[in-house]
């Protein structure tokens, strides 16, 4: 540096201020730590875990702007060995930025901008602390070499602190640390912790290199790496991952040992060899692909063979999924599995839903997205798991179905206009196919004012097909058939002056007219009958699909209150309803018989917030005609905020039975917490699927272990598994997420304490 502004009063208060051309200070910048020590981090540390032990460094005043490297010092003087240097004593401060070097005494020469501290030297700015023996800092190219030297880093929730033998940084601003230590526990914690002979950090490359690598946990060596690389920012690296381990009754011990693959910027892949003691070797793979259209991912698993099924023959799962746009308004979206057999799912799955799939869906959609229509094609199929099912009882493929959604932006005489198309080609193997042309234009007219709405809406469904495989006097199917409904309610409030809770009642009815055709003659493509409840009673067609139109000729009546705090929550609401019939309904499915009834079934919900931590629910369908109850449940929850949960349920379907349900999630103290889920058929005395869950979360480091059972989808054997995880707070997780596992399992279950 050869230009230095001094005064009189600058050199008796012992400050200097560097010319910022020729001193852009990079002495240990921030954003280089954090990158080095927190960018690996996959895992945040807990709130409770930034204490006192880690203060917040204090930040010195903002000098960005000016871009000056200011020393200050209780004296200054020239060095007497060689007068071209200053010697800085007593409280000697190098500030450049939001950060600087604390020491007692420094030496600097102007003539190679090379500023020397013997001694205690501190550098502090924000989120970073670093403490040094010895430092030897190039203020003119940043460069540096530090002796012994502790740090801190904070980042967000993450702390993270360590020290290293040495610290260097070259021109380049690569960092070599030697003889290194890293850990996210505070100081004297010794959770876990990283210690490497050797560490360099490219920083353009993103890639920090370590040499002599073990991995302490509890101060005893659990993994030794004579060399390893890692990220030090957000790009992605090639290398292994964190293994799983994993205890099945299907596949006995499993281990799996993922590699990420980082082929090019927009493609990436992911394998995971997976040992199973049971079945031998599978081999899972990931490749993910993004381009201007948008993206793709393929999905593979295979076993060349399995030492618990047929010997010698291959097994296999694949899924294809595409989701992008091919403009503004054209949207994409592609999903297709295939898997080799049907006994795949229950043998290599892990969980209920899994073990129980019967189809795979394979489908492709091209629609575009306008101001107030949607216009969509679809290429839909299905490949049926079990081979056992007989074709008439398979789903229908659709290649293609084309829709046609249009609402009108004009409204004429306040009414809305509106009209639903569909061209649909249905296939499957020696059975009834044929398209079918569905069209449906609709008129609204609405009114709301405060206190009460009303609304007349009036359509025509005109629908047509050409069958295959049928008589040829059935060949030709037309139906066409107006709809006319009614809808109206009444909304009154009353406001209770003691706590201002807003009450509520609200009547509605609902007329719906649909006179009957005989549509026995058109075969069933995709339609089945909907779930009966409280939305129901509002809806125009009892069936799902265009196959079936019911006739109608009927009044829905239902009465809802609610009662709302000044904030505008929902404390408690309750709704009943039900429908009258005013003529039989003889439009039903095959093999369905009339339905004589004049009335329905009684529909009921209740949603109650007892208190601040207690909530439940009831909801009840009952059969008046016969005097019993088709379906119910019930429903109690309990939350406290601090992690304790608790779930009560019974559910009762006639159809299929009764059942209950009880999880909970507790904490024993401040590190453990017990989690279960039991789900029990009481009318088969038998467990469905029960989990258990045990969790240790300390600052730096977490533990979590589950066990799952349940039964398989034929109800005659069970499947039992265990899960194991080991989370090093600030570097990374070992084994299974067992959080997801209790996730699914628990309604409101976090793995966090609060």
């Amino acid at each position: 540096m050869k230009d230095i502004r001094q005064d009189q009063s600058s050199l008796c208060l012992g400050q200097l201020t560097l010319n910022p051309k020729s001193s852009r200070l990079k002495l240990l910048p921030a954003q280089i730590f954090a990158a080095m020590l927190t960018q690996v981090t996959t895992v945040a540390a807990a709130d409770y875990c930034a204490t006192d032990e880690h203060p917040e460094p204090p930040r010195y005043p903002d000098l960005s702007l000016t871009d000056e490297v200011v020393m200050s010092a209780d004296t200054v003087d020239s060095d007497p060995a060689d007068p071209q240097k200053f010697r800085l004593n007593g409280m000697i401060s190098i500030r450049h930025r939001d950060g600087g070097i604390k020491a007692e005494n420094a030496t600097y020469d102007p003539v190679t901008d090379i500023a020397r501290v013997d001694g205690v030297m501190s550098y502090e700015a924000a989120g970073l602390t670093v403490e040094s023996a010895d430092a030897n800092v190039n203020i003119k190219d940043g460069t540096f070499r530090l002796g012994d030297s502790g740090y801190k880093v904070q980042n967000g929730s993450v702390i993270s602190q360590g020290r290293a033998g040495s610290i260097s940084r070259d021109a380049k601003g690569n960092l070599r640390l030697s003889r290194a230590s890293y850990s996210s526990c505070p100081p004297g914690d010794n959770g876990w912790g990283l210690k490497a002979k050797n560490i360099k950090l490219d920083l353009d490359a993103g890639v920090g290199t370590a040499r002599g690598v073990s991995l302490r946990f509890k101060d005893v060596p659990i993994l030794y790496a004579p060399a390893f690389s890692f990220p030090i920012s957000n790009r992605r690296k090639s290398g292994l991952l964190a293994p799983r381990f994993d205890q099945n009754d299907q596949t006995g011990l499993e281990y799996r040992q993922p590699f990420y693959w980082n082929i090019k910027p927009n493609l990436d892949a992911t394998f995971v060899l997976r040992s199973m003691s049971d079945r031998g070797f599978q081999l899972q793979t990931e490749t993910r692909y993004l381009n201007k259209i948008g993206s793709w991912t393929l999905n593979h698993e295979a076993m060349s063979s399995d030492d618990r099924f047929v010997p010698g023959e291959s097994r296999r799962f694949s899924r294809f999924r595409h989701k992008g746009e091919l403009g503004e308004r054209w949207l994409t979206a592609i999903d297709v599995s295939s898997v080799s057999d049907k006994d795949y799912f229950e043998d290599l799955g892990d969980t209920l839903n899994i073990a129980s799939i019967t189809h795979l869906q394979r489908r492709a959609d091209l629609t575009y997205q306008a101001d107030n229509y949607q216009f969509r094609t679809r290429l839909l199929s299905y490949q049926t798991v079990d081979s056992l099912i007989e074709p008439d009882e398979r789903p229908y493929q659709q290649l293609p179905q084309v829709t046609l959604q249009y609402q009108s932006p004009v409204k004429r005489l306040g009414i809305d206009t509106s009209i639903d198309a569909e061209v649909v080609y249905f296939e499957r193997d020696n059975s009834v196919t044929g398209s079918r042309v569905d069209l449906t234009p609709r008129a609204e007219w609405t009114v709301n004012r405060p206190g009460w709405f009303t609304s007349l809406a009036t359509s025509w469904r005109l629908t047509r097909y050409d069958l295959n495989n049928v008589d040829p006097a059935d060949i030709a199917q037309f139906r066409a058939l107006p709809q006319f409904s009614a809808d109206a309610g009444l909304f009154f409030e009353r406001l209770n002056p003691e706590n201002n809770n807003l009450l509520t009642f609200e009547p509605r009815m609902f007329y719906l007219y649909t006179p009957r055709r005989n549509q026995s003659r058109i075969p069933i493509f995709d339609t089945g009958a909907l779930d009966f409840n409280f939305s129901q009673l509002f809806r125009e067609n009892r069936f799902s699909g265009a196959d079936r139109v019911n006739d109608a000729n009927q009044l829905s009546v239902a009465v809802s209150s609610r009662m709302l705090d000044p904030g505008g929550r929902e404390k408690f609401s309750a709704s009943v309803g039900q429908i009258l019939y005013f003529d039989d309904r003889r439009v039903t499915l095959p093999d369905g018989v009339t339905d004589t009834n004049t009335s329905s079934d009684i529909i009921a919900e209740v949603q109650n917030e007892i208190n601040q931590r207690w909530s439940g629910g009831v909801n009840l369908q009952w059969d008046p005609n016969n005097g019993d109850t088709q379906r119910s449940s019930a429903q109690l929850k309990y939350r406290n905020g601090t992690g304790k949960l608790i779930n009560f349920g019974h559910r009762y379907l006639k159809e299929d039975g009764e059942f209950i349900h009880a999880s909970f999630a507790w904490p024993l103290n401040a590190q453990w917490r017990l989690a279960n889920s039991w789900n029990y058929s009481l009318d088969d005395s038998q467990d469905i699927e029960t989990v258990l869950g045990l969790e240790y979360d300390s600052c730096c480091w977490a533990f979590r272990t589950a066990a799952r059972r349940f039964i398989t989808d034929d109800g005659d054997d069970t499947t039992t598994s265990f899960f194991f995880q080991l989370v090093l707070k600030g570097l990374t997780p070992v084994g299974q997420n067992v959080t997801d596992v209790l996730r699914e399992a628990i309604g409101g279950y976090s793995s966090d304490n609060d």
